[in-house]
């Protein structure tokens, strides 16, 4: 068992550097908080809505299957600095559906996502969307039982 003052001794220069370096990040933190960059805007803070925002897909590069949303547009309220919020512009939102893990070819409902820099989103609405596959057309569709 080693004493606290050998632990202290060994290896001065790392903990040195060490205490150095946790300084300079602490520094950096305050500094960046008191300029306002950390900043979480509160309930009070202005809000602005955003209606009819199309609703992208997200599926892999190699996916070439094609699909319906609905709904295919969605209202967005995001929260934030009021000259932020007055820069803002609908192209500035992204709003998506996350397909890539999609396997199934029956409808399924999927939570819509939006990233947006520099505010907080506030509300989504709706939440969900229906994704439903379209059949493509080198696909022959099956024929109906008893048609021949």
């Amino acid at each position: 068992m080693t004493s606290l003052r050998e632990f202290l001794r060994r290896n001065p220069w790392q903990k040195l550097f060490s205490l150095l370096l946790a300084t300079l990040v602490w520094a950096t933190v305050r500094q960046s908080a008191s300029r306002g960059g950390l900043q979480v805007p509160g309930p009070d803070a202005p809000t602005r809505l955003f209606a009819n925002l199309p609703v992208r897909i997200l599926t892999l590069a190699t996916s070439l299957n094609t699909y319906q949303v609905d709904p295919g547009q969605i209202t967005v309220v995001v929260r934030g600095r009021a000259s932020t919020l007055s820069r803002l512009r609908a192209e500035d939102i992204e709003v998506y559906v996350n397909l890539t893990d999609l396997s199934e070819t029956e409808p399924v409902r999927r939570p819509v996502h939006v990233n947006v820099a520099g505010v907080q989103v506030v509300l989504i609405a709706p939440e969900e969307v229906l994704i439903e596959p379209v059949p493509t057309a080198d696909k022959a569709p099956e024929p109906a039982p008893g048609a021949d």
